[in-house]
């Protein structure tokens, strides 16, 4: 069996091919090249795996530390209860302290609720148009680079809210937070500028490869992080914290000035005195949502709606599960963000192992439609959170983590699916739409899960919303199912009309050799 790093490596040799060049000549492998042309090799298939990698590493480095900021503004800030109580609940020891506890997590849990809505409207917005007019101009750079200042915005705005410690509230931290980088696109942007790229430079068939190395890239680089980001925030404390990931934003910047480079030659970008209402033209916004409605070959409009509910239903419950799961530890466990930062630690090296070896072992080897791979991992969560709810220990925690190993493809092969059901000049408006997707989801389930459920559910059940998970899970599987065997459908009815066509050919051939 080839090693994940022959499959990588052979894989992506047709990247960086010119469409021009004559297919019958041979390439050099990998293996054959000098030193110099591996290192020319390596520069010109990695693209922007670093800028992504510098995106996730910051915002990794302090999230744990932002969450702690959360509780101790909404503890001192809000609430204003005293030192002692508020210094037991962060630690964690709070046994003298449980109402204080609950109504510091129903503070954090309604912040949380409306901070999805705003935080992901204005992104939509901006996806909405900037998909179509990076389509229109073949431009993808000026949006893997626009989050990243929005982010720098957020690190000052931060650390201006743990200077106003007592005197700022917890809800000018959400501003700060997650608003400000909203104006420039945040992680929505990154999510459509990211995979519109991604197709642009890969082939047909590779996509599903190259997304899962951008998805293993992300999953090594993270446990790194995690695992020493809530100890370093013990040892040097928010600023620190926060100014270190600003470096790691400042260097994204700098990467993506200087190293990324368009995938294809940007049309009509001169005019820039119509610049702004070419981008905001709502024509063009209603030419991202019609990738729907089309009905031309090529782009499968049923399968497109249906892979829009699933991304919602896995977007949802992935983004609403994590809004409350620190709280649920935090309450159920006794866990501070340190124990939490172990756990997350944990959880991104398992995802990461099966990541390694579900995607080639899926993709090269049983060769497994994306769909049948997305159904595989859903089945897997839902025996996850099976898990949680049955057993309410730390090690039905960590056991139902290591069950559900492969999960994490399932977000590599709905993104690979659904750049395979629109045409190849709709890949950016469609990747809007999907980003789009991927923020409105939370937004409906985030209060759900923490307002409705959690907040409900706290002193007695506290683990309910797994039970929503999954249904939620459930339904997106049947919907899975009808979308594979329709296809199946299709691709049979497809080859039998190509056999009937050839069946013609060879006739006339042969009826033309006879005379």
């Amino acid at each position: 069996m080839a090693s994940t790093t022959e499959l990588v490596t052979d894989s992506v040799a047709d990247l960086t091919k010119d469409k021009n060049q004559n297919d019958t000549k041979e390439e050099k492998t990998f293996r054959r090249m000098t030193m110099n042309e591996r290192v020319a090799y390596v520069k010109e298939v990695i693209t922007v795996e670093p800028l992504v990698t510098c995106y996730i590493m910051s915002s990794i480095l302090c999230s744990q530390a932002l969450t702690n900021l959360e509780y101790e503004k909404a503890c001192k800030a809000n609430l204003n209860y005293s030192d002692t109580v508020c210094d037991a609940i962060i630690s964690g020891t709070s046994e003298n302290y449980t109402s204080e506890l609950v109504e510091v997590q129903t503070k954090v849990t309604e912040l949380h609720s409306w901070l999805q809505i705003v935080q992901n409207v204005i992104p939509i917005i901006l996806v909405l148009f900037l998909g179509s007019y990076s389509d229109r101009h073949k431009l993808r750079k000026p949006f893997l680079i626009m989050p990243f200042f929005g982010e720098l915005g957020a690190v000052v705005g931060c650390i201006l809210c743990v200077i106003f410690m007592r005197e700022w509230p917890v809800e000018v931290q959400g501003f700060m937070q997650v608003v400000v980088p909203s104006f420039l696109g945040g992680p929505t942007m990154i999510l459509m500028a990211v995979f519109a790229y991604i197709a642009d430079v890969s082939s047909l068939e590779m996509r599903t490869l190259r997304i899962g190395i951008v998805q293993i890239v992300l999953n090594i680089t993270t446990p790194i992080i995690q695992s020493f980001s809530g100890i370093l925030y013990d040892q040097i404390g928010y600023i620190w914290i926060l100014l270190i990931a600003g470096v790691f934003y400042l260097t994204g910047i700098l990467y993506g000035l200087f190293y990324i480079k368009e995938p294809k030659q940007p049309v009509d970008v001169e005019n820039k005195k119509n610049m702004i209402k070419d981008i905001f033209d709502p024509r063009h916004a209603l030419e991202t949502l019609k990738v729907v409605t089309k009905t031309s070959q090529g782009n499968q409009r049923l399968n497109i709606i249906l892979i829009m509910i699933i991304l919602f239903i896995f977007s949802g419950v992935t983004g609403a599960e994590g809004s409350v799961f620190f709280l649920y530890t935090n309450y159920t466990y006794g866990w501070t963000v340190v124990e939490f930062s172990y756990f997350l630690t944990i959880n991104t090296v398992v995802h990461l192992v099966g990541n390694i070896i579900a995607v080639p072992l899926f993709t090269r080897i049983l060769q497994w439609p994306d769909l049948i791979i997305t159904t595989v991992a859903f089945l897997d969560k839902i025996v996850c959170n099976i898990i949680f709810i049955i057993f309410t220990t730390t090690v039905g925690l960590y056991a139902g983590t290591l069950v559900s190993i492969i999960i994490a493809i399932s977000s590599i092969s709905i993104r690979s699916y659904a750049t395979k059901v629109v045409l190849e000049d709709d890949l950016g408006k469609a990747q809007s739409l999907f980003a789009i997707i991927e923020s409105v989801a939370p937004i409906v389930t985030v209060p759900i899960y923490g307002s409705w459920i959690y907040t409900a559910t706290i002193t007695s059940f506290p683990q309910a919303f797994f039970i929503l998970g999954i249904g939620l899970y459930g339904v997106a599987i049947i919907l899975m199912m009808c979308m594979y065997f329709r296809d199946k459908k299709r691709n049979v009815v497809k080859s039998n009309e190509v056999e009937m066509e050839n069946n013609k050919v060879n006739k006339g051939v042969a009826e033309t050799t006879h005379i």
